[in-house]
């Protein structure tokens, strides 16, 4: 009910900045109205919130997200989260893939299901830069990643549901792989690359 949000929207969460940097990714900010309605106001334009109801597919989809990190998280919650990547670029799933691991390392655990190629890289990104290396150090210093976004392979638990079924991915200091998307994905570079010579 509203007065239920009303009463959560009071309380500050300690995974508050974790719901900033949502925002950042949104263009704008999450409000709750006294009526219990969310509003979006873009950055450009603080002052004229309109309703989540009218605004774009990205935030209507993530606005749950970001009231739950500025309000409600809590270290030990889970978060079930169904497709994060949907109505994202994939510039910003794996934004948000990397807003979730740093929710893992400071408490949250987290249980998704994505179809997406960037959400499952990203993640074997983030364990494979866990390596303590220079040249590794080199490579997060280059591309911007934190430490608080690095994951362990024991923080990851893939599982690969298909044919009625569900089987469990190893992961190891070098990731994961799940090989029904990285078929798919050589499939199309080899019918990429016939049509490319065919036609040079």
């Amino acid at each position: 009910t509203a007065n239920n949000l009303s009463a959560l929207a009071k309380r500050q969460s300690k995974f508050a900045d974790l719901a900033t940097e949502l925002e950042a990714l949104l263009g704008g900010t999450v409000q709750l109205s006294d009526d219990g309605e969310f509003r979006f106001s873009f950055k450009e334009r603080p002052e004229t919130p309109i309703g989540v109801h009218l605004s774009s597919s990205v935030v209507k989809s993530l606005v749950s997200l970001v009231f739950f990190f500025r309000h409600r998280a809590r270290n030990g919650d889970v978060l079930m989260i169904d497709e994060p990547e949907s109505n994202l670029h994939p510039d910003n799933q794996r934004r948000v893939t990397r807003i979730l691991a740093k929710a893992v390392n400071r408490g949250l655990r987290v249980i998704m299901s994505t179809h997406s190629d960037y959400v499952l890289r990203e993640i074997n990104n983030l364990i494979l830069l866990g390596h303590d290396t220079d040249a590794i150090k080199l490579i997060r210093e280059k591309h911007g990643y934190s430490t608080t976004e690095l994951l362990a392979p024991e923080k990851v638990g893939p599982y690969l549901f298909r044919n009625g079924g569900c089987e469990s991915i190893p992961v190891t200091d070098d990731g994961f792989e799940v090989k029904t998307i990285e078929d798919e994905i050589n499939r199309l570079n080899e019918i990429s690359q016939d049509i490319y010579a065919a036609l040079s």
